[in-house]
Formats: structure tokens, sequence, C-alpha cells
């Protein structure tokens, strides 16, 4: 009699009790970068990053185009 008094509180204490321990087993078994993936990860707004040397470099091409046009129109 005793046990059909406790079911109702363990069907609600059992919800909780489920997500936490899912909580708990997948935050043990999940997988970590290795401290070589941690390395190569940039910014964009870092200085050494490719993205900034990308930028600088179609800079400079454009700056140079741009003295071009300019010699040639001076030419012409």
């Amino acid at each position: 009699m005793i046990v059909y008094h406790a079911v109702p509180f363990l069907l609600v204490a059992a919800l909780p009790v489920i997500v936490l321990l899912s909580v708990l087993i997948g935050g043990c078994t999940m997988t970590r970068p290795t401290n070589e993936l941690t390395d190569r990860v940039q910014f964009q707004s870092e200085a050494d990053s490719r993205v900034g040397e990308e930028l600088r470099a179609e800079l400079d091409r454009r700056a140079v185009r741009e003295e071009l046009r300019r010699v040639v129109g001076e030419t012409q």
C-alpha cells in the first residue's frame, strides 16, 4: 500500500532525474578539441590572420590599378 502512494512522486521525480543523468553522462563523454585545433583558430580582426592578409593584398592591388589608370589617363 505504501508503494501505491509513492508511484506519483516517483513519476514526477523521474523526468528531472533522467535529464540530469543525461546531461552528466553527455558532459563526461563529450570530446574536447586538441591543442592543435584551438591554436589554429583566429579571428578576422587579428593582424596576422589570413583574412587580414588577403584584404591587405586586395587593397594593394586596387591601389596599383588606380595608379595605372591615372598614369594611362595622363599619357593619353
